[in-house]
């Protein structure tokens, strides 16, 4: 069985929760950044957390912010109760101290993770980069993003092997998360 850990990202409402909560993920990502497609208010993300909560679940909960103002993202973080800080930004060493979930990178946090660069979004673009030039870095605590999806998660768990990886717009239909999708995505696990 293979140890890689999941995190389905970009979760917007509660709809999938049943269902998630029933399959071998580790991590669920809610998206606060404004600009992004995926974004999510409070009211929805507070209705994930109470939902996941209730499910008395091992999956972890993760807020992804953008250069937001510490005093939001600590709030925001105390209120959903939130696992992680997924910080996707600018945000300086000196920002990430003062987040109150946070205990250089890899030294003041729990994970870090590896997605495609693109000028126009930050993270969730659907593609992928050049694995192999980068696979010294996929050892533990590092998250593998950017252009996964069923039909490529196999090959990267069979050559690469990382820590842990993180996927979003690879299982969705029409700009929507999949359950099917996101099961055909984690089968490798179970074999």
């Amino acid at each position: 069985m293979n140890n890689t850990k999941i995190k389905i990202c970009g979760i917007k409402d509660t709809r999938l929760i049943d269902e998630l909560t029933k399959l071998n993920i580790d991590f669920i990502g809610i998206n606060f950044i404004e600009s992004s497609k995926r974004f999510i208010n409070s009211k929805s993300a507070k209705a994930i957390s109470q939902k996941l909560s209730s499910k008395q679940t091992k999956i972890k909960l993760v807020g992804l912010f953008q250069d937001h103002d510490k005093s939001l993202v600590n709030e925001l973080s105390n209120d959903l109760n939130l696992d992680y800080v997924q910080l996707c930004g600018n945000e300086s060493i000196e920002y990430i101290e003062g987040i109150e979930k946070i205990n250089l990178y890899l030294e003041k946090s729990d994970y870090v993770i590896l997605d495609t660069y693109s000028k126009s979004s930050s993270g969730g673009t659907g593609v992928s980069f050049n694995w192999d030039k980068y696979k010294t870095l996929f050892n533990k605590r590092v998250f593998v993003a950017g252009g996964l999806n069923p039909k490529n998660i196999g090959d990267l768990i069979k050559s690469h092997n990382p820590w842990g990886v993180d996927v979003s717009s690879g299982v969705e239909h029409e700009g929507e998360k999949s359950i099917k999708k996101i099961k055909d995505f984690i089968k490798f696990k179970e074999k």
